[in-house]
C-alpha cells in the first residue's frame, strides 16, 4: 500500500535529503526530493505528492513562501509537515495557520519521522473513504463519515491514533451531528474483524440494564427462562458503545466503573467471573460536567470514560463540508428508498448554506430523503427544498421550536421541573401532530428517549 504514495521532501540539506529519502523508500513509499523552494514548487506540480516534508529556513524561497504559494495556486494544498532546526514556535503558529499538518524541531530521528509520516497518511486514508462517493458514483453506497473540514480531520488524526490500543473513548455532541458514526469508523479503524456491539442506555428499561449489558444465568430473576450472553461478553475484542450514556442508572453507574477498572464482571445470578477484553466508547449529547454537579452522573466514571474524548462538531460549524454531503446523501436516498436523483443545482446547495440546520446532519439527510421523494424528475432544485425556511427552520417545526410561556401551562401556579417537561414535551408532540421523529428534533434528543419520556408520563396521543 506504501509504494502508491508519493511524498516529496523538500530542503536544502542534502545530507538531510539523501538520508530521508533512502529511509523512507525503504519503508516503501515512493519519494521525490527539492533542494529549495522554488524547486519544490516544480516538484509539486509534476508529481502531485500525497505528502510534503518541508524545511522552513531555505534558500531561494522559504518553506512558508512555499507553503503560501501552493495555498494560492492549489484548490486542495497537500498534506504538509514542516521542519525547522531553529523551533521557532512563530513560524510553527503561521505554518499551521497556512494548513500545515503538523510541526517537527530538527533533528528529526528516523522512528520518529516514520511515526509522523505514517500518521500523517492514515488521516488520507480515513479522508479517501469518507469521501470515495464523490468521484466513484459507480461504487456502492457506504455509510460513514463525511467531511473535510479542519473539525473533521481532526477527528480523523484521533480515530487514527487509536490503532493499537483499548482506551475508552467518549464521543459526544448536539443531537444528529454523527456521533454514531464516529463510533462505527473508530470500530472499522481499530478492530473491524471483532463484533460491533451498541446499545442505547436510554431505550433499555432500568431494571434491564444490568442483565443486557453483564447476561443473566438461568433462574436469576422472574423470567429469566433461559441465560443469556450480555453484550459485555459478546464483543469479544471489539467494540461496545454505550449511547445515551448520560441516561444510564447511578446504580449501574457504579458496576461500570468497576468493569472499566478491572476488566472482569459477574453476569446475573452468576459466580462465575467473565473477562471483558473490548473497548467502550460512549456517546452523548448532554454535558456530563453539569449532570455530575447535579448528581446524576458519576464523577470517577466520567474520568475513566473520558481518557479520549471526540467532539462532533454541529454541522453549522463546518458547512464547508455541505456540498459533500449532500452528494453523499442523495446517494444514500437513491440506495435505501431507490430514487433516481442524478444531480443538485448550484442555487439548491446555496440556498441549503443559508439554512442554520438546528437538527444538524439528521436534519439535512431527512430534507434531503424528503426532496428526493418528492422530485419530479433527476434534479433538486432550489423549490426542492420549499419546505425549508430560509435561514431559519422547517415549517413543520417553526410553530414549536419556542418554549411556550409559562402562562401557557401554569395559570399562575408554580411547577416542578418534572411537571413543566411533561408540559413542554406534550405541547410540542400536538403542535407536530405526534409526528417522534421531529418532536425529538425540536427537543433535542433521541428518538428512544422521547419514547421513554411518553411512557414515564404516561402521554397518550388522545389527550
Amino acid at each position: 500500500m506504501n509504494n502508491e504514495r508519493k511524498i516529496l521532501i523538500v530542503d536544502d540539506d542534502t545530507s538531510i535529503l539523501r538520508s530521508y529519502q533512502k529511509f523512507l523508500e525503504s519503508e516503501g513509499y515512493r519519494v521525490f526530493v527539492a533542494r529549495d523552494g522554488r524547486e519544490g514548487f516544480i516538484a509539486v506540480e509534476h508529481e502531485h505528492p500525497d505528502l510534503i516534508l518541508l524545511d522552513i529556513n531555505m534558500p531561494v524561497k522559504t518553506g512558508l513562501e512555499l507553503l503560501e504559494d501552493l495555498k494560492r495556486t492549489f484548490d486542495k494544498l497537500p498534506l504538509t509537515i514542516m521542519m525547522t532546526a531553529y523551533g521557532d514556535l512563530d513560524a510553527a503558529v503561521r505554518a499551521m495557520n497556512l494548513g500545515a499538518y503538523d510541526f517537527l524541531t530538527k533533528p528529526v530521528g528516523l522512528e520518529k519521522l516514520c511515526f509522523t509520516v505514517r500518521r500523517a497518511l492514515e488521516t488520507i486514508s480515513l479522508a479517501e473513504k469518507a469521501a470515495y462517493f464523490i468521484d466513484q458514483d459507480e461504487t456502492p453506497y457506504r455509510d460513514t463519515i463525511v467531511g473535510r473540514d479542519a473539525l473533521m480531520v481532526d477527528i480523523y488524526k484521533t480515530i487514527s491514533s487509536l490503532n493499537g490500543n483499548r482506551a475508552t473513548v467518549l464521543v459526544y455532541g448536539e443531537s444528529g451531528t454523527g456521533k454514531e458514526m464516529v463510533a462505527r469508523a473508530i470500530h472499522e479503524n481499530t478492530s473491524p474483524k471483532e463484533p460491533f456491539v451498541a446499545i442505547n442506555c436510554a431505550a433499555v428499561p432500568s431494571n434491564l440494564i444490568e442483565s443486557e449489558l453483564m447476561g443473566h444465568v438461568k433462574g436469576a430473576f422472574t423470567g429469566a427462562v433461559a441465560s443469556q450472553t450480555g453484550k459485555l461478553e459478546a464483543v469479544r475484542g471489539g467494540t461496545l458503545v454505550l449511547d445515551e450514556i448520560s441516561e444510564m442508572p447511578l446504580e449501574m453507574q457504579t458496576k461500570l466503573l468497576r468493569v472499566i477498572q478491572e476488566k472482569k464482571f459477574y453476569p446475573v445470578g452468576s459466580t462465575e467471573q467473565k473477562q471483558f477484553n473490548g473497548r467502550i466508547v460512549a456517546i452523548t449529547n448532554k454535558n456530563l460536567t453539569e449532570l455530575i454537579e447535579t448528581g446524576r452522573f458519576r464523577q470517577d466514571l466520567f474520568y475513566r470514560l473520558n481518557v479520549i474524548s471526540i467532539k462532533v462538531p454541529p454541522l453549522r460549524d463546518h458547512l464547508s463540508d455541505l456540498k459533500m454531503l449532500v452528494v453523499h446523501l442523495i446517494k444514500k436516498a437513491n440506495f435505501v428508498e431507490k430514487t433516481s436523483i442524478e444531480s443538485i443545482t448550484q442555487e439548491a446547495l446555496d440556498f441549503l448554506g443559508s439554512y442554520s440546520w438546528p437538527g444538524n446532519i439528521r436534519e439535512l439527510e431527512n430534507a434531503i430523503l424528503n426532496a428526493s421523494v418528492n422530485a419530479k424528475d433527476k434534479v433538486l432544485t432550489r423549490d426542492s427544498f420549499a419546505f425549508l425556511v430560509p435561514g431559519g427552520v422547517a415549517n413543520t417545526a417553526q410553530t414549536c421550536t419556542e418554549a411556550p410561556k409559562f402562562e401557557d401551562f401554569s395559570h399562575g401556579e408554580l411547577l416542578t421541573l418534572h411537571e413543566f417537561e411533561k408540559r413542554y414535551i406534550e405541547h410540542v408532540l400536538k403542535k407536530l401532530n405526534w409526528h417522534k421523529g421531529r418532536t425529538a428534533e425540536v427537543l433535542g434528543i433521541t428518538r428512544p428517549t422521547l419514547d421513554k419520556r411518553i411512557e414515564e408520563y404516561g402521554l397518550t396521543k388522545n389527550d
